[in-house]
């Protein structure tokens, strides 16, 4: 009796080996695309942060308000490089998805068809998780970190931000909890791929706790409520990974019932 063959993965779409000029032509297309793109939208937000009293820097700047603390700058073409860097961070921010897009329609014909299940979840959430992490880290750590170093203030010391340093900072700190709350989704493309259990993150807790903290000393100014309030979430994300490692992995089984021996 002849067993059937197993069925072997999916290739890459149609399966036809791509000449390289159509590799480069393919890429300088995408690349054109982006490029225009993160362009346009920078051009439009530095006209508007140029012209409409920076809109976009009162936004950044909000967590001084409550200490009525001035932005200042001490040379001539400080405040127009750092519009044009308000400009460039926000296009980056809002045409993200379009450059992702991009992306994905570049190396999707390459992948095999379990690589491009375990990618497309990533493409779907890891923009708003972005964004809640970067919204988590204006609403709830800038204002008591930024609170906390400016408490130093007293009638011998007076703070004298400049913008373009307040504006490197807070965009770092704003990035670094935007990456952190992408941990969900690196842990499933993982998992799909086989390269990390469920059990093996749960066996490596104690070791991830400090990475954890170890980042937040590394990302955060070095006060303990900021990395606290980092340090957090973090470990939040960690215990919903496992949960979401055990769900993706190929290698997660039902029980099956077992026939009783005759």
């Amino acid at each position: 009796m002849t067993l059937p063959a197993s069925p072997l993965p999916e290739g890459p779409e149609k399966d036809v080996a791509m000449p390289l000029t159509d590799h480069l032509t393919e890429l300088r297309r995408r690349l054109i695309i982006s490029v225009a793109v993160v362009f346009g939208g920078f051009v439009v937000a530095t006209s508007c942060e140029m012209e409409f009293q920076q809109p976009i820097l009162s936004l950044f700047r909000r967590p001084l308000d409550a200490r009525n603390i001035p932005l200042v700058f001490d040379e001539l073409t400080e405040p127009f490089f750092t519009y044009l860097a308000i400009g460039l961070y926000t296009s980056l921010f809002l045409t993200f998805p379009v450059v992702l897009s991009q992306l994905w329609l570049f190396i999707s014909p390459a992948l095999y068809n379990h690589e491009r299940k375990a990618f497309w979840p990533f493409l779907l959430v890891s923009y708003p998780l972005f964004v809640g992490g970067g919204m988590f880290g204006y609403f709830a750590v800038l204002p008591f970190g930024y609170d906390f170093f400016l408490g130093f203030e007293n009638q011998f010391t007076l703070p004298s931000l400049r913008m373009g340093a307040y504006l490197s900072l807070t965009v770092k700190l704003l990035f670094a909890f935007g990456l952190i709350f992408e941990l969900p989704t690196i842990i499933y493309i993982l998992a799909r791929m086989g390269l990390v259990e469920a059990e093996w993150l749960r066996q490596n807790r104690k070791y991830s706790l400090v990475i954890v903290f170890i980042l937040a000393a590394i990302l955060t100014p070095p006060d303990v409520v900021t990395q606290t309030l980092m340090a957090g979430p973090l470990i939040i994300l960690y215990e919903i990974s496992i949960w979401i490692a055990k769900v993706a992995s190929p290698n997660e089984k039902k029980p099956e019932n077992q026939s009783e021996s005759a």
